[in-house]
């Protein structure tokens, strides 16, 4: 059973948004890694900008899925 804590404060809005552009920034950064990597390994580009696009949003989900469990949004 999970208590919570009284003194607890909601995030404040520029906080949110930080979390936000946190988030981005390193869906950003996954999809920058991920297009280089894809195409040094030989790919070509639509496969890069494929691959970017997954790992984009597999790191935005997942940073966005632990800054909610750290209450930031």
């Amino acid at each position: 059973m999970a208590t919570t804590n009284p003194h607890a404060q909601e995030p404040t809005r520029t906080e949110k948004i930080m979390a936000i552009i946190i988030a981005v920034l390193s869906g950003i950064i996954a999809a920058l890694v991920a297009y280089m990597i894809t195409r040094h390994l030989g790919g070509t580009p639509l496969v890069g900008a494929c691959c970017a696009g997954v790992s984009f949003g597999a790191a935005l989900g997942i940073v966005m899925a632990i800054e909610e469990k750290l209450g930031l949004l």
